[in-house]
């Protein structure tokens, strides 16, 4: 085996890129080192990250205070529920669009990219009257439909992932009578990246959603996410830095879960997307 021959120019390499990762990184140590201080340090140690005194109450606090138990369960309720609608009505859509050729098939295409520039303030105000006309406002199923918006942009990741699929297959399939539905559940399995990537943005966006659960959660706050329950850190005049912490570390343990299952497929998949 070849050995690594450092030079300076190498080693001042590595070195910049150190300070950059970590520079990139402190906002998300912060809170997991911050966590095991106590109150009195959290005001004293400045940047420092390592605690002096370390102690787990503030885990115990943050549980109880922001009625974790509550919260933490509609999080991943409405996380995993949303990111299972949006992978398959995005499939189904973005399949529908790379495979059949209509009439007005490039303009909805086209209407889908521009609908993502739109800010989601402005989207907010028609979603709330429709679920409220329908009779879900304060609901599990109307916080759940309001948060699974990340359809239009799934979209465009499925289609341009199927329109690499060489035409053989469906072809193949076709000849064996297959129909739209059959070909979809043939082909849907290897799409296993686009999935996974589809799955980590819509369940990482439904996760760390503030605005929606608490508008659409205000008559029933037994109903809100982990996000807006955060707020409970906060009162009028001080805020609990270390069970804020606390609960922050408690709130990224899911999303590392999550990524680190799909990540094998993550890159491939936003690869195979560019693809139209």
């Amino acid at each position: 085996m070849r050995t690594q021959r450092w030079t300076p120019r190498s080693v001042l390499l590595v070195v910049v890129l150190l300070a950059v990762s970590f520079i990139y990184l402190y906002p998300f140590l912060w809170p997991v080192f911050s966590s095991f201080k106590s109150s009195n340090e959290m005001y004293t140690a400045g940047f420092k990250l390592w605690p002096e005194h370390w102690t787990g109450e503030n885990y115990g606090r943050a549980w109880t205070t922001a009625n974790f138990s509550r919260y933490l369960f509609n999080s991943v309720f409405y996380s995993t529920a949303s990111t299972a609608i949006t992978v398959i009505a995005s499939a189904l859509a973005g399949y529908t669009l790379a495979r059949y050729k209509f009439p007005g098939s490039r303009v909805i295409g086209v209407l889908i990219l521009a609908f993502l520039f739109m800010p989601t303030a402005t989207s907010v105000l028609p979603i709330f009257e429709l679920i409220q006309t329908i009779g879900l406002l304060n609901t599990v199923w109307g916080v759940l439909l309001a948060l699974t918006g990340g359809v239009g942009f799934s979209t465009l990741l499925f289609r341009g992932y199927f329109s690499a699929i060489p035409q053989e297959l469906f072809d193949a399939a076709a000849i064996d009578g297959a129909g739209f539905f059959r070909t979809f559940r043939l082909i849907f399995p290897l799409a296993k990246p686009i999935i996974a990537t589809t799955a980590i943005l819509g369940f990482t966006s439904s996760w760390q959603e503030y605005f929606v659960p608490l508008i659409f959660t205000l008559g029933n706050p037994e109903l809100r996410t982990v996000s807006v329950g955060l707020r409970a850190f906060t009162q009028q005049y001080s805020v609990d830095l270390s069970g804020f912490a606390a609960a922050v570390t408690l709130s990224m343990v899911p999303i590392v879960a999550v990524f680190l299952f799909f990540q094998r497929y993550f890159i491939e998949g936003l690869a195979g997307a560019v693809k139209d």
